[in-house]
């Protein structure tokens, strides 16, 4: 199943709120998201312009990502008066169809995984005992 989690992504003047996959193996030392190129459209970043075309290493091999000079803001939607939101890289991947949240970035947005298998998560600042679903 995996750990989906709600996101606003912004960049500019254009936004969209999206699920986003907790993916651990996506290793990284900036904050850096991946997203599909139906979400790099629907934020103005494709096609691209004045991107970095990018290697890298993924689960399925060695890709070709285009990186955006063009920061973003990434905000953790948990329905609560307490939102993380931090700055964060784009990566476009054409061979992706959903938003990937590093490793790096999932620890900045305080989230802590209970079980991949069935989907379960919480904010370490919800109360004790708090469990969350993923999201569709």
């Amino acid at each position: 199943m995996g750990v989906r989690v709600k996101v606003r992504i912004e960049v500019g003047d254009r936004a969209v709120e999206v699920p986003a996959l907790v993916n651990s193996g996506f290793e990284s030392e900036e904050p850096d998201i991946a997203i599909p190129v139906e979400v790099a459209v629907e934020l103005g970043l494709w096609p691209p312009t004045d991107f970095r075309l990018e290697e890298v290493d993924t689960a399925g091999g060695e890709a070709l990502v285009y990186a955006s000079p063009r920061p973003g803001r990434l905000r953790l939607l948990l329905g609560t008066d307490y939102e993380p939101e931090i700055a964060c890289n784009i990566l476009v991947n054409p061979h992706i169809d959903e938003v990937l949240l590093s490793d790096y970035v999932i620890d900045e947005l305080g989230i802590v995984v209970l079980s991949f298998r069935r989907g379960l998560w919480r904010h370490v600042r919800d109360p004790e005992g708090t469990v969350r679903q993923s999201a569709t």
